[in-house]
């Protein structure tokens, strides 16, 4: 009898412990890289990103309910998001503007591009969240700044495709800085 209980226990911790295989997402451009001279960018460089601490986890996060959120356990990002976030957005903003934008300890440029990524999830309504505000620094003083918020309806469900509309958001995010730098180039090419 003491057999059989042992041998019960033994099978119920077995069928427990079967394991669910984690899925990694990786932020990355989706245009093809190819090997090339930069071009350094003489009026801007690369400053500071800051991620917002509840989604700097490798979990992808979900949004419940307003201010209850909950990072997925075996859907995680491959790498931390306070360094994927700043080189997507450090190559993409560059592509978009048409000059590589070096980081501000190494260029000469007199405008500096900071960003703090405050909000990046998921809704349980089936939408993906990007909440970021970015401002420009000269000598030391901030020059302007600006908040860039957008909501976007996930194609399907599940967390590959969350991964796959944030990675769409921040190159919307980008697109909208590097729209707004050339605007800003223009306008003092402009003036002089």
């Amino acid at each position: 009898m003491r057999f059989v209980a042992l041998l019960t226990a033994l099978l119920l911790v077995g069928c427990a412990s079967t394991s669910v295989e984690t899925q990694y997402y990786l932020l990355r451009q989706q245009q093809v890289i190819e090997t090339r001279e930069l071009k350094p960018s003489t009026d801007f460089s690369f400053g500071n990103v800051t991620v917002a601490a509840y989604i700097d986890q490798p979990g992808l996060v979900l949004e419940l309910e307003h201010g209850q959120v909950r990072p997925a356990k075996h859907h995680e990002w491959a790498e931390p998001l306070h360094t994927s976030v700043p080189s997507f957005l450090q190559r993409e903003i560059s592509v978009q503007l048409g000059a590589d934008l070096f980081p501000a300890s190494h260029s000469p440029a007199s405008t500096t591009i900071n960003v703090r990524v405050d909000q990046l999830h998921g809704t349980s309504s089936g939408e993906a969240v990007l909440l970021a505000y970015w401002w420009t620094i000269r000598a030391g003083m901030i020059q302007s700044t600006y908040q860039y918020m957008q909501r976007e309806k996930l194609a399907r469900d599940g967390y590959a495709a969350l991964a796959r509309v944030q990675e769409e958001l921040l190159t919307g995010l980008a697109q909208n800085i590097a729209d707004t730098l050339k605007t800003t180039q223009q306008v003092s090419a402009f003036a002089e």
